[in-house]
């Protein structure tokens, strides 16, 4: 299947009547495999209110994302990224339900937590009030003194100067959160970074190399910018990498997002950390659909800087798309333009020991799957040549037992019932990676699927035994 992510502004106006066309295409197509992320319900729950037709239209917005999905939802459970069923609406209950657990990050308010825990309260209470008190390292403390970083400093950890401890820094980080993501600090913050750095807003806004512009104004200083980096370990690295690099644009001014919070929903830092989240998620996919310009060029910068093969599409770009390359189901015509890929000149090699290999690339997804054709021709006359169709995988790519259930079941549609006869695809089938395939006869040629380190890969086998029963040929040369 294609897998899509949809930016959740595209998501909404589809629901609430835009792209009429678009949203034929979407529902119920086995094509394409639409997924949503925690991010999605983030944006949701900005908007939540007691007010009940307040309510009735979140609980329209969760209906809608659980129809156009079938629940699976790309979400991190504490080790990793996953993609897993999970409810819109549980997930939406649990967000609403923690979303003030850690409000107050201040070492008081971490200690209210265990207040109705006397036994544990016993523990931690000497373990905090030791840590309140242990001052800061000097370092931090002459960054206070240093006229280049002053500002800055006093901008990010408010009172933090005046009070150099442990439990000063935790109250100044609990307020710097406070007043990024509830109020409008982002806005001064950014600004008091983009004049320390001596960026020139209106200069960076539209430039079209927005890194090497950052990275200059650093090296003037002295300074290396991924020194600044958030390499939590709570997120894998390429998610960090990415919602990294979207957040270090929009703090130096390229296409910097709007701050607002006099009136309608709030825009604050929040905005742009989840508009992050959501370019980091979409670079599990093949295409991330998006119609937000700022977001939208941010994304393609960032993309383009990390090689992340994940194609970045406004809605109208991708509903043209899927028009020209994506929306075939003739199997006939996947064969078709299999047969004239394969007597292409259209292709990159790579040369090994024992042989070359060619490979084609496509828009196409034949089968709703395959958009790349790998050909591998031996030096040694004798060994036949081998041909299989494979994927040109997004970046960060996993694969989910859904998408070979239609595959499988596509397959089946196009050439019949499988050697084994082992029917229609069972989701059991491909536990922890493990799959012993399918395979068709089909004339000449042996149709093996196979999974090989968890590359789905379809290979045309030559000169296969030609037992009774199936003989038709799927292609007259390969």
């Amino acid at each position: 299947m294609i897998k899509v992510y949809f930016d959740w502004n595209v998501l909404s106006q589809i629901k609430n009547g835009a792209h009429s066309e678009l949203k034929e295409i979407l529902l119920n197509n086995h094509n394409l495999f639409v997924i949503f992320s925690s991010s999605h319900i983030t944006d949701i729950s900005a908007s939540f209110s007691e007010n009940q037709k307040q309510q009735e239209l979140i609980n329209s917005d969760l209906e809608f994302i659980s129809e156009l999905t079938e629940n699976y939802c790309l979400y991190n459970n504490g080790k990793g990224i996953v993609c897993e069923q999970y409810p819109p609406k549980e997930l939406f209950e649990h967000t609403i339900e923690s979303k003030d657990s850690f409000k107050d990050l201040s070492i008081e308010g971490l200690m209210k937590t265990f207040e109705d825990d006397e036994k544990t309260n016993k523990i931690v209470k000497p373990l905090f009030d030791l840590l309140k008190n242990l001052p800061l390292d000097d370092s931090l403390k002459e960054a206070f003194k240093n006229p280049e970083s002053a500002a800055i400093m006093e901008n990010m950890f408010p009172g933090l100067k005046d009070k150099p401890t442990m439990g000063g820094f935790f109250k100044s980080f609990s307020q710097m959160n406070i007043n990024l993501n509830e109020n409008d600090g982002y806005k001064e913050l950014r600004q008091t970074i983009q004049n320390g750095m001596g960026i020139n807003r209106d200069k960076i806004f539209n430039t079209e190399n927005p890194f090497d512009l950052i990275d200059k104004s650093y090296d003037k200083l002295g300074i290396t910018v991924d020194q600044f980096k958030n390499n939590g370990k709570h997120a894998p690295k390429w998610f960090n990498d990415i919602s990294n690099e979207y957040l270090k644009l929009d703090m130096h001014g390229y296409q910097e997002d709007k701050v607002n919070i006099k009136k309608g929903r709030k825009e604050t830092f929040k905005n742009t950390t989840e508009d992050a989240f959501h370019a980091a998620y979409a670079s599990t996919c093949n295409f991330y659909v998006i119609n937000d310009k700022r977001s939208y060029k941010k994304t393609l910068k960032v993309f383009e800087k990390l090689d992340i093969n994940t194609r970045v599409q406004k809605p109208e770009e991708f509903l043209e798309f899927y028009k020209n390359f994506l929306g075939n189901k003739d199997p006939q015509t996947d064969l078709n333009i299999f047969q004239n890929r394969l007597e292409s000149n259209d292709f990159y090699e790579s040369e090994i020991d024992s042989g070359k290999y060619r490979t084609f690339y496509f828009p196409y997804f034949l089968f709703g799957f395959f958009n790349k054709l790998v050909t591998f021709h031996p030096f040694d006359e004798n060994e036949e040549w081998s041909v299989f169709l494979s994927q040109d995988k997004p970046t960060n790519w996993f694969i989910i037992d859904k998408e070979i259930r239609e595959l499988v079941n596509r397959l089946l549609g196009a050439f019949g019932p499988d050697i084994n006869d082992d029917g229609p695809f069972k989701m059991s089938e491909f536990d922890d990676g493990k799959w012993h395939g399918r395979r068709w006869i089909m004339g000449e040629f042996t149709l093996r699927l196979i999974a090989v380190n968890n590359y789905v890969q379809l290979y045309w086998d030559l000169e296969a035994e030609k037992p009774a029963g199936n003989t038709s040929n799927p292609c007259t040369s390969h």
